[in-house]
């Protein structure tokens, strides 16, 4: 690297004042590599030299001053070490080519007068008004290069304008079924036929502080072309028949398809068991098998995740922000203890979406899931059914009742299966 000696009064006069490298237009008194190699400072006299040029300093690492410029650059593979990019381009917008070897230029050096009298001001100019810009618009350092590998984070999705958000939604409307005691009659043979005939079944149900003790007033069942909202409240036991009657709950206690898919079933099972004598079988826990997707990853899982932020993991951005959305807005309704929200009639849009969203989901997740697992070498599947079975006792089993919303720090430990 090339450091001049005294500084070219044609060349400092021309140099611009603000903030600009300034020119370090040299003569060298010989072509020789020999009186090259001598005019070479030691560091302190560089270190000087960069104070007086007005270069930034990036950092602590070494950088290479450029020979035309005095402008710092990092060294990169395969192109000059002693001239920096913009001075490059400036060469060759003119024609020229700046090569690392003197020898290869007859000792002329980019920034230098020539040895025989040629002037090379024309190219020095170009250079220098190329660094000048770049000192301007925040100079060549990391700060600047970090500035533009840095990524504007993704906007996120609008729930009530995006196009695939409200496809959502809309799926939401056009199949979703509100079976009560006014249609009864009507609507729930199909209903039960509808679900006898799909190989799985979202099921989920809602109620006020639901458990054994809080009255389930609504149970959601979906297939992948229907969602049906069955209102407990105003059918009672006649929403599950009696057993090998055909009705709802033989469908429910059938250790043979459908699959049941349930999100954390321990609460729904303990609240159907005491107050209607559903007994759940052949349940898949989706919450479960989230656990056994990233486990299966290698990853590791010590807390189970509620259903949005499973949607999150697994489902696309659009299923994500319609799922927070109405958990958002439809949760500020039953946030105070003695909402009465899932007992009030008729069920409001937003309600009667969310109750819908929640066996949608679970159809997705599990579609999704089982497409990860498809190579299931260690039987995340089979382990995954036997915990959900271990999950359907867990709370109908206890000698005191669990509340909706008191769950105890044990609850939300991952299962160890």
């Amino acid at each position: 690297m090339l450091i001049p000696a005294r500084v070219s009064a044609r060349a400092s006069s021309s140099a611009p004042a603000r903030g600009r490298a300034s020119s370090l237009a040299v003569a060298v008194a010989s072509r020789s590599r020999p009186a090259l190699a001598r005019a070479r400072p030691s560091a302190r006299v560089l270190a000087r030299a960069l104070a007086r040029g007005g270069v930034a300093r990036m950092g602590n690492k070494p950088r290479l001053v450029c020979a035309a410029c005095a402008s710092t650059f990092k060294r990169q593979t395969a192109r000059s070490t002693r001239f920096c990019k913009p001075c490059q381009a400036a060469a060759s917008a003119r024609g020229e080519t700046l090569d690392d070897d003197d020898d290869a230029r007859g000792g002329v050096v980019l920034g230098f007068e020539r040895a025989n009298g040629d002037d090379s001001s024309g190219l020095e100019r170009d250079a220098l008004e190329g660094g000048g810009k770049r000192a301007e618009a925040g100079g060549s350092g990391g700060a600047a290069k970090k500035k533009k590998r840095r990524k504007k984070a993704a906007a996120p999705t609008n729930a009530k304008s995006d196009p695939m958000c409200l496809e959502i939604v809309n799926a939401l409307d056009q199949r979703c079924e509100i079976i009560d005691a006014t249609n009864y009659e009507i609507k729930m043979p199909a209903c039960v036929e509808t679900i006898k005939a799909s190989s799985v079944v979202a099921v989920d149900c809602e109620g006020v502080r639901m458990s054994r003790t809080g009255p389930v007033t609504v149970v959601q069942c979906a297939t992948r072309d229907a969602i049906y909202l069955i209102d407990v409240q105003s059918l009672g036991g006649r929403a599950f028949g009696d057993r090998n009657a055909g009705g709802l709950r033989d469908v429910l206690e059938s250790s043979e398809a459908p699959l049941k898919l349930m999100f954390d079933c321990r609460m729904d099972s303990d609240a159907l068991f005491h107050q209607f004598d559903v007994r759940l079988e052949n349940v898949m826990d989706v919450q479960v098998l989230d656990v056994a997707a990233r486990r299966a990853l290698g990853k590791m899982i010590d807390r189970v995740a509620g259903i949005v932020k499973c949607a999150g993991t697994h489902l696309t951005s659009a299923e994500t922000a319609v799922a927070d959305d109405l958990k958002v807005r439809v949760k500020k309704l039953y946030a105070v203890e003695e909402s009465t929200l899932w007992a009030d009639r008729p069920l409001t849009d937003d309600v009667r979406r969310y109750a819908a969203l929640d066996v949608y989901l679970l159809l997705k997740l599990y579609e999704k899931i089982m497409f990860d697992l498809k190579e299931d070498r260690d039987d995340w599947v089979a382990r995954t059914l036997k915990e959900s079975s271990r999950r359907v006792l867990a709370f109908r089993e206890l000698d005191v009742a669990v509340e909706q919303g008191v769950f105890t720090e044990e609850s939300t430990i991952a299962p160890t299966f």
